[in-house]
């Protein structure tokens, strides 16, 4: 019995391995840097189902017709992208009761034909109590003006910006 344990045991934790990622057909990678590309790379192409994918269940629950907010800010980006940069920072960490969340800003800038555009995103990219939370809990499009920035669309989740949350 003992033999037969140590062979089937490996075959089904192999098998396990196998199945995992095949459960969640839009599991967010939240490398930071890596999702940001993914976001821009959806942008570009105007690849609506990576956008939401990388959504928190607090927006995809709370936000009415998500899709077409998505495909609204990126209407709102005029011309053709010529040219893009990123760069993550402002990592935040709260941790209360056994929960823990992590937190990091990212901004892009997407220059176009016309327009320069900045985007704020910040990602929830550790969550030890919610799996489905992690992902984008803020996204932002702002044009700079002669006074600073103005917003030009924003999906926002309802809690959990930069602090604990159910």
């Amino acid at each position: 019995m003992m033999r037969f344990i140590a062979r089937v045991l490996p075959w089904l934790f192999s098998l396990l391995l196998l199945i995992i990622p095949s459960l969640n057909k839009y599991s967010p990678d939240l490398d930071v840097d890596k999702s940001v590309a993914s976001v821009i790379a959806a942008i570009k192409t105007r690849d609506i189902d990576t956008i939401e994918a990388f959504m928190c269940k607090n927006i995809k629950d709370n936000v009415p017709n998500l899709r077409t907010e998505i495909g609204n800010l990126i209407d709102l980006i005029e011309g053709n992208i010529t040219s893009t940069s990123s760069e993550s920072w402002n990592d935040f960490l709260v941790s209360s009761d056994g929960k823990t969340i992590e937190q990091a800003t990212s901004n892009s800038i997407i220059r176009t034909s016309v327009e320069t555009y900045y985007l704020d995103i910040i990602w929830e990219f550790y969550n030890n109590f919610s799996f489905p939370e992690r992902g984008i809990r803020y996204i932002e499009l702002f044009t700079k003006t002669g006074d600073g920035y103005a917003s030009v669309a924003q999906i926002i989740a309802a809690e959990g910006i930069n602090r604990l949350h159910n």
